[in-house]
């Protein structure tokens, strides 16, 4: 099982805004992706201040689970994610993925 970390970084609240509903409009037709056991939108906590919490304007995170490299390769290739790449590219000033393995 492999789980994908992924930050992305927009410019402005206008491109957060955007990129963020694409995620919203793909995410249940990645959960039905053969190997998907989660694709989670995560935003900033914005209804309170804490001096651990690090927020970073405009920021998406994704927090993915695929059962093999293989799932999650066909996944990047999907109609839908080849989709929302285009929409979301010129929005998206950084992209950061981790692909992680859990350890027993």
């Amino acid at each position: 099982m492999l789980t994908v970390v992924a930050e992305v970084i927009c410019a402005s609240e206008n491109d957060f805004d955007s990129v963020l509903e694409s995620f919203k409009k793909i995410r249940p037709l990645v959960l039905q992706e053969g190997g998907c056991y989660g694709y989670d939108i995560h935003i900033d906590d914005l209804s309170g201040e804490s001096a651990m919490q690090a927020k970073v304007p405009f920021s998406i995170m994704m927090y993915e689970k695929w059962k093999t490299r293989q799932d999650l390769e066909m996944h990047m290739r999907s109609v839908n994610m080849k989709a929302h790449h285009e929409a979301t590219q010129a929005l998206s000033l950084q992209i950061k993925v981790r692909i992680l393995e859990q350890v027993q």
